[in-house]
């Protein structure tokens, strides 16, 4: 396993949309219905490299988008990861705003409240 070090802080507000659109085909590969949003992590600097060498060795779960006419969705891929021990997902869109210092993590639960997080909370990672 790999630990990774980062910096919860709150997105642009887009997660739960993507996540409600997607949740009926992320049931059907990861068998749970996620929380409507995602916990994001900036990465520290000195784990950025780790991040991008650990993910390259995970098989990911590819979530194809929902079937919507005149889309342009893309697909989003999950990686197995933990958060205090508890079982998350990490999940990059292949359509997004972030780099690969910003870790968007999902679960079937609301992860700032079970974790007691905050904007500028320090957080281990472990993929």
């Amino acid at each position: 396993m790999t630990t990774l070090k980062g910096l919860v802080f709150s997105g642009k507000g887009e997660g739960e949309f993507y996540i409600n659109l997607y949740a009926r085909n992320i049931r059907a590969k990861l068998g749970f219905i996620p929380y409507p949003g995602t916990l994001n992590v900036r990465i520290l600097d000195e784990y950025t490299e780790k991040y991008q060498e650990a993910i390259m060795k995970i098989i990911p779960v590819i979530v194809d988008p929902p079937l919507i006419p005149g889309s342009k969705l893309g697909r989003a891929v999950f990686y197995t990861a933990y958060l205090h021990g508890v079982k998350v997902y990490i999940v990059r869109p292949e359509i997004t705003v972030y780099g690969f210092d910003v870790i968007e993590i999902v679960a079937p639960f609301n992860i700032r409240q079970k974790f007691g997080l905050r904007d500028g909370d320090e957080v281990e990672i472990e993929i």
